[in-house]
């Protein structure tokens, strides 16, 4: 019989795959993040189309600049940022 001591080592490091596509390709993972933060904020601006502040529009604007400009990292970032501010109780007008 084999000494239990020996039966059970380690097995080494669980490996996220997503963890691993991200780092081996940032875009793909800026995008990833950019749809995220995107599918969050859609319900928060439809709920104040009528009346949406002049920096809540800019910030949508520059959203739109980053994206349009292959800028997934930064609209990504402004697009958290957004969601952060739109889902803070004293954003909530």
């Amino acid at each position: 019989m084999s000494d239990p001591a020996y039966t059970v080592r380690a097995m080494g490091h669980v490996i996220s795959l997503e963890d691993y596509r991200e780092r081996r390709d940032p875009a793909v993972a800026a995008v990833r993040r950019l749809d995220r933060a995107v599918a969050a904020l859609d319900p928060l601006v439809q709920a104040r189309r009528h009346r949406l502040e002049p920096t809540i529009e800019r910030e949508l604007r520059e959203i739109g600049r980053a994206v349009s400009s292959g800028d997934a990292r930064r609209a990504a970032e402004r697009a958290e940022r957004l969601v952060d501010l739109l889902q803070h109780p004293a954003a909530s007008g």
